[in-house]
């Protein structure tokens, strides 16, 4: 695992660049150096056009969504991620979110009809990073959502796990995952391993 100060886009593959202004990547990282967080690790190089789903948890409070934010820009990774479709029609939060990567989605359809929305909108993009959580909410949740897996499958994309830990203040890049064909078990088997790490408030992990 490759450590780092704060943070580094040597950490993350070329073809995941946003080569966003440098203006923006140092006040990201000065935020991290401010609050005392680093991100560890990095992901390996990949090829052009291949998709990979980042699953990032414990996800516990709304700082989960400010260091991530942070580690993204100070990366310079340029990702793709689902959020409430309402969010978007605000107007300096929405144009934030989509600088961001953000794709508008109809939270309140069933889990099927969400995935398949989201497939869709993945599918015209030919190659990125899609960072989700596998939780799919803040609270604590004995029963975590299998969209993750189901779309990893359908755009034929590996998936990394991450993790926040917030005992030591790093954010954590460390492997790939290779699911089972059983989504149950996959998901127990995640759970276990991010028992390791500490959310922002454990009790809603």
């Amino acid at each position: 695992m490759v450590e780092n100060k704060i943070v580094s886009p040597s950490q993350i593959p070329q073809v995941f660049r946003a080569y966003r202004p440098r203006f923006i990547q140092f006040l990201a990282r000065l935020l991290l150096k401010i609050f005392g967080w680093k991100v560890d690790g990095n992901i390996p190089e990949m090829q052009e056009n291949e998709n990979l789903v980042l699953i990032a948890a414990p996800h516990t409070s709304n700082w989960d969504g400010i260091f991530g934010f942070a580690a993204i820009l100070g990366l310079d990774v340029k990702i793709s991620y689902f959020g409430k479709y309402t969010l978007f029609k605000k107007p300096i939060l929405g144009r934030f979110l989509k600088y961001m990567g953000g794709i508008p989605v109809n939270k309140n359809k069933p889990g099927s009809g969400l995935v398949k929305e989201a497939i869709a909108n993945i599918e015209k993009l030919k190659g990125t990073l899609i960072a989700m959580a596998p939780e799919g909410t803040r609270s604590k949740t004995e029963r975590w959502r299998t969209g993750f897996l189901r779309i990893a499958e359908a755009v034929d994309a590996k998936i990394f796990v991450a993790a926040f830990d917030f005992k030591t203040k790093r954010i954590v890049l460390d492997k790939f995952f290779q699911p089972s064909d059983d989504m149950q078990k996959d998901l127990e088997n995640l759970k276990i391993y991010y028992q390791q790490f500490t959310g922002k408030i454990p009790e809603n992990f």
